[in-house]
């Protein structure tokens, strides 16, 4: 007869024999953890490899000789405007020239007293006893002085002074104070400047005079006063005073001045 064994062990798999768990013939599958995700990286960085390749050979063939296109350009536009920055200062430079002349001469003209403004101030002061016989303008210099004149005032402008000393004869020493007097009163001639340097009676010069054909005779006339006035240029600005110019009949000089004042040049 037949015995039947029966092992209920080989029934267990963890005490089933290697080569009863895995039968000869099947083949399974290792996954490896993380592996998907190192071929998505190296996918990602090949990608961007070839982005950041792409994106070099596009600046380089594209974007940096444009960019190199446009600095020059730049700097052409720069020299141009420097050049011309150049050329605005040297107008500057030219311009604060003209303006600075300009400027002198109608300072000069502004401190210039015609002498036909001066000689009619002297005539309308001149009273009726004085007659005056010599004019003359000294400009001081005080390396060299006048004698017998006293040293004029100094300038407001800085400019050596303009003495005038006026001679003449008078009928008495009043008439001649009279005419000091109203002469210090002058806008025309420094009052404070204006004194008398010497005054003293003498003969008239024409002493005889003839008055009939068949006779000869001597008038007598009275004796005269003999005298010298010294007085100094007032250097006031025309524009103070263009409304005594013109009284005085300095209009070519007011209307030179009214010119310039019109212009903003005074």
């Amino acid at each position: 007869m037949y015995s039947i064994d029966i092992n209920f062990l080989n029934d267990r798999p963890e005490y089933r024999p290697e080569s009863t768990i895995a039968p000869t013939g099947e083949r399974r599958s290792i996954e490896v953890p993380g592996k998907a995700v190192l071929i998505a990286g190296s996918l990602v960085a090949v990608a961007f490899l070839g982005a950041v390749g792409g994106a070099f050979v596009y600046l380089k063939q594209f974007e940096i000789p444009r960019l190199e296109g446009e600095i020059a350009d730049l700097d052409a536009e720069l020299s141009s405007y420097l050049q011309k920055e150049q050329q605005y200062k040297q107008i500057q430079q030219e311009t604060q020239q003209i303006k600075d002349q300009t400027q002198a001469l109608a300072g000069v003209f502004n401190y210039i007293t015609p002498w036909s403004a001066l000689l009619q101030d002297l005539r309308d002061r001149q009273p009726s006893g004085i007659r005056i016989s010599g004019i003359e303008q000294i400009e001081y210099d005080p390396g060299r002085p006048p004698s017998g004149l006293p040293a004029p005032e100094p300038t407001e402008t800085g400019r050596p002074p303009s003495l005038v000393t006026i001679t003449g004869i008078a009928k008495s020493f009043s008439d001649v104070n009279d005419f000091v007097v109203v002469l210090q009163e002058s806008s025309l001639f420094k009052g404070s400047a204006t004194q008398l340097v010497s005054a003293e009676m003498t003969d008239y010069p024409a002493r005889s005079q003839t008055y009939d054909d068949d006779a000869s005779g001597s008038l007598e006339f009275e004796q005269i006063v003999e005298f010298q006035v010294v007085t100094q240029i007032r250097e006031v600005p025309a524009t103070e005073i263009l409304q005594e110019l013109q009284r005085k009949g300095a209009l070519g000089l007011v209307n030179r001045i009214q010119q310039l004042q019109s212009r903003g040049v005074i």
